[in-house]
C-alpha cells in the first residue's frame, strides 16, 4: 500500500491510499505449483504488511518483505546450498541478480529490461498460469525420458547377449530393434498431448 498526497499552495487537499492488485491468475498458478509438489515463496521489496496481505490472498505460507537485491540472493544461494532446484518469477530491478542467479528463471513481457536480460525465459501476455504449465511440462518430459532410457537398456541388455551368441536371429534382432526405436518415439510423442505454454520464447532470441 502506498499514500500520495495531493496539496497546493494552500496546504492539504487529499490523501490517496494505493493497492496495487495481484494478477487475476495468482491464485491458481501458486495452488497449481503446491499441488505439483513445489513449495512456492514470495520475496518483495515492498513493506512487510503488504508482502503479508498479498501471500493471503495468493495462498503462500512463507514469505519475506522489504527485501533487498541482497537479501534475494542470500536466500536463493541458502535454497541452492540445501540441494533445491530454485525457479524464480520476478519483473523488477530488485529482481535482477536472483533471476540471474537461479537454476531457471521467468519474466513478464511488462518487465523492465533488466529483469528480461538476466531472465532464462520472457513470458510474453502477462499470464502467470504459463510458469505452471513450464513445470507440469518439464516433469512430463523428465519422466518419458526416464521411460525410454529405461526400457533401451533393458532391450539392450537382454536382446544384445542373445543377438551376440547366436540365440536369437539376426533377423528378429533387427526387427526387435526397429520395435524398440518404435516405441521410444511413439512414447515421446505423448508429449504433444500437453498443452505446450506456448506464450513462453527464449529471452537470448528475444533481446538479440
Amino acid at each position: 500500500q502506498v499514500q500520495a498526497y495531493l496539496a497546493d499552495d494552500h496546504g492539504w487537499l487529499a490523501t490517496f491510499d494505493l493497492i496495487e492488485d495481484v494478477r487475476e491468475d495468482a491464485q491458481e498458478t501458486i495452488k497449481a505449483l503446491q499441488l505439483a509438489g513445489m513449495t512456492v515463496h514470495l520475496l518483495s521489496g515492498d513493506s512487510a504488511q503488504a508482502a503479508a496481505r498479498v501471500a493471503q490472498q495468493v495462498g503462500i505460507k512463507d514469505f519475506q518483505g522489504g527485501c533487498t537485491p541482497q537479501d534475494k540472493l542470500a536466500f536463493l544461494q541458502q535454497q541452492k546450498s540445501a540441494g533445491r532446484n530454485v525457479a524464480v518469477v520476478g519483473d523488477g530491478l530488485n529482481d535482477g541478480p536472483m533471476l540471474a542467479g537461479a537454476h531457471v528463471s521467468f519474466a513478464f513481457g511488462q518487465a523492465v529490461p533488466l529483469a528480461q536480460a538476466q531472465s532464462d525465459f520472457v513470458v510474453l501476455g502477462g499470464k502467470l498460469e504459463v510458469v505452471a504449465q513450464a513445470a507440469v511440462l518439464a516433469k512430463r518430459t523428465l519422466k518419458i525420458v526416464k521411460q525410454n532410457l529405461w526400457w533401451a537398456a533393458i532391450y539392450n541388455a537382454i536382446c544384445v547377449p542373445l543377438a551376440v551368441f547366436g540365440w536369437l536371429p539376426a533377423w528378429l534382432a533387427g526387427l526387435g530393434m526397429a520395435f524398440s526405436s518404435l516405441f521410444v518415439v511413439l512414447n515421446a510423442l505423448r508429449l504433444s498431448l500437453v498443452n505446450t505454454p506456448v506464450s513462453i520464447i527464449d529471452v537470448h532470441q528475444s533481446v538479440k
